[in-house]
């Protein structure tokens, strides 16, 4: 079950969030009840590839209780679904998941765990937990495949750093000049690298205990990384592959040793044993990267919003670089008043999920 659950890392994030998801894909659960409607008198509001979707099956459910962010989410998932040609392996991975899930739910509903999963997985937009998780596959597999496509422009490589915190946290060394102490420490670290290897210092010497164990291991990173410290990734970035910095002063922690471990694709595939490290990059330290590559697919296979121009500026405001924005920001799809016929529905409390991911002394 470890193997399991390293391997396909989500899993406990997607259990988790089936139980507090907010509307992102709009379920038809009141198809016959709602009246279809039109957009400049056509019936499909967009097309993707070769895949209408109707006004019927959309505007009724998605406007009234979604606004732009459900629009922005429904089109990422209909790009994902139309962009990646799910593999054997992807259907035996989501099928495996999917059974990790549903006993989940067996074990903490019992005997009515079949009504809480489906009433959780009808704000999905999927009836088969099954069918929701090969699209987060296929979702996946697309951002991971833009980043390898992109390896050298997004500057991606594997880094392990050794740190030396500032003696006095409240009394900082100033840039270049260490106190007697931290040099003390440094010089520790430099003899050790002389006579051995990175990891082995890093181990030994490394004053971040959450790296400390796996020998300075921080992970994949790029360009786009925003959650590290800036004077550290800037010389994360400018390392070749094998090598290792000066002493770079970060005002923020104190004094790094950084080695890029891995800068060519050869390489980071090679370490990363049975990870993707794209799908790592994506996950960890370029989530703004999504956006990006789910745009670009979509302009590949084509789409069409048939003259929709709030669909349009909700979906291109959202996804698109910024040259190809809209000059004004679009507000939300107006969300139509909404007249229960047969008594309230029931309202869930909706809060945020985070997945748990090793912290660094370096993350900010």
């Amino acid at each position: 079950m470890n193997t399991f659950l390293k391997k396909n890392w989500f899993v406990v994030l997607v259990a988790a969030a089936f139980a507090c998801i907010s509307i992102f894909y709009i379920y038809d659960t009141n198809k016959g009840k709602l009246k279809g409607k039109t957009v400049n008198g056509e019936g499909v509001i967009y097309s993707i590839g070769d895949k209408d979707v109707t006004a019927s099956g959309f505007y009724d459910d998605l406007y009234k209780q979604g606004g732009s962010s459900a629009v922005v989410t429904m089109f990422t998932n209909a790009v994902a679904e139309a962009g990646v040609e799910a593999t054997d392996q992807m259907k035996e991975d989501a099928a495996a998941q999917a059974e990790y899930i549903i006993s989940n739910y067996k074990n903490n509903y019992g005997s009515e765990y079949e009504s809480k999963l489906a009433a959780d997985l009808a704000s999905t937009g999927y009836t088969s937990v099954e069918d929701y998780l090969l699209m987060d596959l296929k979702r996946t597999k697309l951002v991971a495949d833009y980043a390898k496509a992109h390896f050298d422009e997004l500057k991606i490589r594997s880094i392990s750093y050794i740190l030396i915190k500032f003696e006095d946290s409240a009394n900082k060394s100033a840039e270049g000049s260490p106190t007697e102490d931290e040099s003390k420490r440094m010089a520790a670290v430099d003899e050790a690298l002389k006579n051995g290897t990175f990891e082995d210092a890093a181990k030994e010497f490394s004053e971040d205990d959450s790296t400390k164990s796996s020998g300075g291991a921080l992970g994949i990173i790029d360009a786009n990384t925003t959650s590290l410290d800036t004077a550290f990734l800037n010389a994360a970035l400018a390392l070749n592959e094998g090598e290792v910095s000066d002493w770079v002063y970060s005002g923020n922690f104190g004094y790094f040793r950084i080695m890029a471990t891995a800068t060519t694709p050869e390489k980071l595939e090679a370490d990363s044993l049975d990870v993707d490290p794209y799908e790592s990059l994506t996950s960890n330290y370029d989530t703004t990267l999504a956006n990006t590559a789910i745009w670009e697919k979509a302009q590949e296979i084509g789409f069409d919003f048939k003259g929709n121009e709030d669909l349009e500026k909700a979906v291109t405001s959202a996804l698109a670089p910024s040259e190809d924005k809209p000059e004004e920001e679009a507000s939300d799809i107006p969300v139509e008043e909404v007249t229960e016929e047969e008594g309230e529905e029931e309202v869930y409390d909706v809060e945020p999920v985070d997945s748990e991911e090793p912290e660094s002394e370096d993350d900010n």
